[in-house]
């Protein structure tokens, strides 16, 4: 499932690619992913200019030139790629094709759970799952104070409130490994046992890794909108590395089960 790192970095990649290019069609393959009808998407797409791409959690926010916004949402995985025009696509795996002015293709696919949603920016707030979404955590307004309010009195898992998107916005299973690796943490500990000097440690540590990823173009099988893959997984620390050597103590990385999500750690760096 893409996480933050994979979005930013798609979403750079597709302002890049499309911003000021006009939609002047589109072909929806799979109109169940749409949250308004295929007429009324067609329909308000159509001849609008795109302005600016930006990412929110993992979410990709496509601002059109009439105050409305396509959203996308990637779910358990998937691509956004630009085709030729030559180029066509398989009707049987491309979800949505967006045909531009220059006569270029943007192809959506996603396997299961993602979305392709049209909405006007007075709606954003509104809207079923953006409107839930946590702080994001390269924000400004993400501060040591403001996670040290956000964790006060929590009695669950800490590595349950990292996966919450109503909590923190963006981060998943990939990147919560070596976050709580680099904060010297166990994904079981309890979030109101933090001191403040763990806090401090793991707000950092959360912002060092997304940003690692965004540096190395995303995690493994991520790729931009041009098809450059993501090389984070090359720098993972202890995540998805059951019995290599912890690279700061050297004990072997385990391997467990923390309510329905698979983590990795060092026992005797994370405690």
């Amino acid at each position: 499932m893409p996480e933050l790192p994979d979005i930013f970095v798609l979403a750079n990649s597709m302002n890049a690619a499309l911003q000021t290019k006009v939609i002047t069609d589109a072909q929806v393959n799979q109109p169940k992913c749409l949250n308004v009808s295929t007429i009324k998407f067609k329909k308000y797409i159509k001849r609008r200019r795109i302005e600016s791409i930006r990412q929110r959690g993992k979410w990709i926010l496509g601002q059109l030139d009439t105050n409305w916004i396509l959203a996308f949402n990637l779910g358990m995985g998937g691509e956004i790629r630009l085709h030729n025009r030559d180029e066509r696509p398989d009707a049987e795996r491309e979800r949505v094709v967006l045909i531009l002015d220059t006569g270029e293709q943007v192809w959506i696919h996603h396997w299961w759970f993602g979305h392709v949603h049209l909405l006007q920016s007075k709606d954003l707030a509104n809207h079923k799952q953006l409107s839930k979404l946590g702080l994001e955590p390269l924000d400004d307004t993400f501060t040591v104070e403001k996670f040290s309010e956000m964790l006060r009195g929590k009695r669950g898992r800490i590595k349950s409130y990292l996966l919450d998107q109503s909590f923190i916005a963006g981060i998943g299973n990939v990147y919560v490994q070596d976050t709580l690796w680099y904060a010297r943490l166990h994904p079981n500990r309890t979030a109101n046992t933090l001191t403040h000097e763990e806090i401090k440690a793991l707000h950092s540590a959360i912002q060092h890794v997304l940003k690692q990823g965004i540096r190395f173009g995303g995690g493994p099988g991520e790729q931009d909108i041009w098809g450059n893959p993501g090389m984070y997984s090359k720098h993972l620390q202890v995540g998805y590395k059951t019995g290599k050597a912890c690279p700061r103590c050297k004990s072997i990385i385990e391997e467990l089960r923390v309510g329905s999500t698979t983590s990795y750690i060092c026992p005797k760096c994370q405690l």
